[in-house]
């Protein structure tokens, strides 16, 4: 009688090959883990800069204050003159922003403030509040950022305002770090010049 040869694996075939997948992946999720930390630390300093940028050409454009402001302490989403979120002090951008022009002067970004009041498309009395004729709404831009990475304002401002001169206050820094070990790796820290113009340090070490 022919006997007949099986195909497979022996045991230790496998406990090697189980063996070396272990080792790739013991080499391939920290590079992975990394990889995305870093994407989060890039795509929330390229959002904020792109902010700054919208907020600084309309200010000149429209020669008017144009503010960028942490979402959750600026947002007045209710419109009941309080921002919708608790604002934290050590991450106030990081989760996430909004542009806008504060026409009714409360310091707040109120998505139902817009001067065309009844809606009709052209300024009636009484509606052009800022006076400037043309027909504003407070809200230029908003976004809310997905990834962990904390963002903290270095003179603990929910808020930068930029001047129809293009120039931003207060002057400072914002530094966008994760929950890697302090030292060990580079995050973003965000610079605005006199001029109100904003620029990116990528070898900026956390601390």
């Amino acid at each position: 009688m022919k006997r007949k040869n099986y195909a497979g694996f022996t045991i230790i075939e496998l406990m090697v090959a189980i063996a070396v997948a272990a080792i790739l992946l013991a080499v391939a999720i920290p590079s992975y883990t990394n990889m995305v930390l870093n994407n989060c630390l890039t795509t929330k300093a390229n959002g904020f800069v792109s902010a700054m940028q919208l907020a600084r050409s309309t200010a000149i454009t429209f020669r008017d204050n144009v503010s960028v402001g942490a979402l959750d302490c600026r947002l007045d989403a209710d419109d009941d003159d309080a921002a919708d979120g608790v604002c934290d002090n050590a991450n106030e951008f990081g989760q996430g922003l909004v542009v806008y022009r504060d026409i009714d002067g409360d310091g707040l970004a109120d998505p139902a403030v817009d001067e065309d009041i009844n809606d009709n498309g052209i300024l009636d009395p009484g509606e052009d509040l800022n006076a400037n004729e043309v027909i504003d709404a407070e809200v230029i831009k908003r976004v809310r950022f997905s990834c962990a990475a904390t963002m903290n304002e270095t003179s603990d401002s929910e808020v930068l305002v930029y001047g129809p001169n293009g120039g931003a206050t207060p002057l400072g820094t914002i530094d966008i770090c994760d929950t890697r070990a302090p030292g060990t790796y580079n995050g973003r820290r965000i610079t605005l010049s006199t001029t109100g113009r904003p620029t990116t340090d990528p070898t900026f070490t956390c601390p």
